[in-house]
């Protein structure tokens, strides 16, 4: 008789969301963009491993991420940012600070992301205040933090990360859903940044992993 066909793989609906996030902050990873949207252009993202630091005066894991855009039709033409990013042993996320710019903290700590997530699953992550620099006497604003798990392939889903930033008197400045392919095994992969600027500007920005 006929033999029946077997499927080339098999579907997966739970997904290692919690390990797949430390497995990525503990590796570092290099990434490069195609901009769209207001601006074109290119941009590239390079994160390090994490290394013994401190934060708020005790001890921490520390990794630099920097952000480089290069814009074909908008200015300034060019830009690069340096973020360092603080983790407690778990490598739950404690705050940052970027240089002359921002420091930011959880006033409380974040919900910890959860072992296994399936498609249509959503939480909030945490909520960190946003000041002008580390003596926290101006602070200028928050930033809300939560997810989705969105349907992708069979085999794969798309974790979206949305922060919320808010200026000092709650209004919404813009939106960011960040977009990682997440895989049954646990490897957790870029696929998008999408910027939506609101209050003062209409901007919005979308890269594209190359």
């Amino acid at each position: 008789g006929d033999t029946p066909s077997t499927p080339s793989s098999v579907p997966v609906t739970n997904f290692p969301l919690q390990a797949a996030y430390k497995a990525r902050v503990a590796s570092g990873v290099v990434d490069n963009f195609a901009v769209s949207g207001s601006c074109s252009g290119t941009a590239s993202s390079t994160t390090s491993s994490p290394v013994a630091s401190s934060f708020e005066g005790a001890s921490a894991f520390a990794s630099t991420q920097t952000f480089t855009v290069n814009f074909t039709n908008c200015s300034p033409s060019s830009n690069a940012v340096t973020v360092t990013s603080y983790y407690d042993t778990n490598y739950t996320s404690l705050g940052s600070s970027v240089a002359g710019a921002e420091y930011s903290k959880y006033l409380t700590p974040p919900n910890p992301l959860p072992a296994t997530v399936r498609v249509g699953d959503t939480g909030v992550y945490g909520t960190v205040t946003i000041y002008t620099d580390s003596t926290k006497s101006v602070s200028t604003g928050q930033r809300a933090q939560s997810y989705v798990i969105e349907a992708d392939t069979p085999t794969t889903a798309i974790a979206n990360f949305i922060s919320k930033s808010y200026n000092s008197i709650g209004q919404l400045t813009s939106t960011q859903q960040s977009r990682y392919r997440i895989a049954g095994d646990g490897s957790l992969t870029t696929v998008s940044i999408d910027v939506q600027y609101s209050l003062t500007s209409t901007n919005r920005l979308v890269y594209t992993k190359q």
